[in-house]
């Protein structure tokens, strides 16, 4: 004789399948407005034009999202949620390595890659385009941010007062350099402004550690 499956546990199950379905929903609805603003512009991504790229009904959009102020707010949410967690990870990976001036490198390019990520652009542009969103932007999430780039700070020495500004620095250069890019016609070079910036950190923390002051300019770049 058969068992029976205990009441109750088919339709939970289908339910957990619906939910995952409707996340990937979500999740792809999200994907597409990013590669839409990236590809084409923000003026482009139209409620209309992104459920014809998504493959989605207008009530797919409604149903997450409600209308398309709250697609965009969920793009920005997107682009927060992964910048956090990418700031971690990147942290865990540059902070066990010893040497300085490879940790410092390391530092600049994996921060800059974490910034200037498909979502932080396009976030990035959305807010420009729209300033009404940036008091949908809260607080909770600019805290969000705050451990990681704290942690980002200790990696570069606490005697020094010019720590904080350096890690603004961190961020802020590829956060212009992102702008800048929304109005180019061809990429930009990132290259040199990452060597400087690796250069400014290895010369801060040699001296906050009683090294000697660089000469020259530069000190050189190890191969």
């Amino acid at each position: 004789m058969t068992a029976k499956s205990p009441r109750g546990s088919t339709p939970r199950r289908s339910r957990h399948r619906s939910q995952e379905r409707a996340d990937r929903t979500r999740e792809l609805v999200i994907e597409e407005t990013i590669r839409c603003i990236r590809e084409e512009g923000f003026a482009a991504a139209s409620t209309r034009h992104i459920i014809e790229r998504a493959g989605v009904s207008t009530g797919v959009v409604q149903y997450h999202f409600g209308d398309r102020d709250g697609l965009l707010t969920a793009v920005i949410d997107h682009a927060v949620t992964t910048l956090v967690t990418s700031i971690n990870d990147l942290v865990n990976e540059v902070e066990g390595i010893k040497d300085t001036e490879t940790r410092m490198r390391a530092l600049t390019d994996a921060a800059w890659k974490v910034f200037l990520n498909p979502a932080s652009l396009t976030a990035m542009e959305i807010l420009i385009a729209t300033r009404s969103f940036r008091s949908k932007l809260g607080m909770e999430q600019l805290v969000s941010l705050q451990p990681g780039l704290e942690r980002i700070a200790s990696l570069l020495g606490t005697s020094s007062p010019h720590v904080t500004a350096i890690t603004d620095l961190l961020w802020a250069a590829p956060v212009g350099l992102m702008v800048g890019q929304m109005v180019a016609d061809v990429p930009l070079p990132t290259e040199p402004q990452r060597q400087a910036m690796a250069q400014l950190m290895i010369d801060h923390l040699r001296i906050s550690q009683g090294g000697p002051a660089p000469r020259g300019g530069r000190s050189a770049r190890k191969h």
